[in-house]
């Protein structure tokens, strides 16, 4: 399934907060994609090096892991459904190109119980495991106010088995996936030295456990690869952002 495109006449569709939510079809939903095979390297090699800081899960999300991967392994996967959470989602993270959080809810209320997120954009599991979605969100500028009903709401109606999916973008002085770390503001100008991150989001809720299945699919695009409408868009949404939203996503505006 292409990645949601990016709307240059409208700078208001790029703000961060909005969510832009479309259909996707269940079968295109973690498949495998050409060019999949660098990030599953990567995948393999991160999780080598930073085991224990990507991958976690609480004794709660077992349950929803296992159905997890049975579902993945409908599709021609060979995760380990029967063996401990973490050894599952370790599987899982060097099998499918995605990131993947799991949320599942006590008495309506989402928290994140399990993970293997491997290409992190300046945060880290240690930091959210346990928490709810809105205290995930909190250095997230107006976040609380404007958004936390909202996506309570989606995630309590989201039906089980249909898939949605959104774009999130981000400007990076490096190509690096891994980068739990804050990092210097870029520029975002149309000659910069820098690389566009995208991230297609993906929401699935879990027929058997009702757990929400958060899934990421991160690429690195250097940014003179990047159309020029595209470009545009992001700068004029940049320029648009205020002090606080600059300083969250690290973005400088001349």
């Amino acid at each position: 399934m292409p990645t949601p495109q990016i709307d240059s006449t409208n700078s208001d569709v790029m703000h961060p907060l909005h969510m832009g939510l479309e259909s996707l079809g269940l079968k295109k939903w973690l498949v495998p994609r050409a060019g999949d095979e660098h990030l599953l390297a990567e995948r393999t090699k991160i999780i080598a090096a930073y085991q224990q800081d990507v991958i976690t899960a609480l004794p709660e999300a077992a349950g929803a892991v296992a159905e997890l991967a049975g579902l993945i392994n409908e599709r021609g996967a060979t995760l380990e459904s029967g063996a401990p959470t973490r050894r599952i989602l370790k599987s899982m993270g060097t099998s499918i190109a995605e990131d993947v959080c799991v949320l599942t809810a006590n008495d309506g209320i989402y928290r994140l119980t399990a993970a293997v997120l491997c290409f992190p954009n300046r945060w880290r599991l240690a930091d959210k495991i346990g928490r709810t979605v809105t205290e995930i969100h909190d250095p997230v500028p107006g976040y609380a106010v404007q958004m936390s009903d909202t996506v309570d709401r989606f995630l309590a109606k989201l039906r089980p088995m249909r898939a949605v999916v959104r774009s999130n973008w981000g400007l990076s002085a490096s190509p690096t996936l891994y980068l739990p770390n804050l990092s210097p503001p870029v520029t975002a100008r149309a000659d910069s030295d820098m690389y566009l991150r995208r991230e297609e989001q993906s929401f699935l809720k879990l027929a058997g456990t009702g757990a929400v299945v958060f899934a990421i699919r991160t690429t690195v695009t250097p940014w003179e690869q990047v159309p020029k409408s595209t470009r545009n868009a992001i700068i004029a949404a940049a320029n648009a952002l205020g002090p606080k939203w600059l300083a969250y996503k690290a973005l400088d505006i001349d």
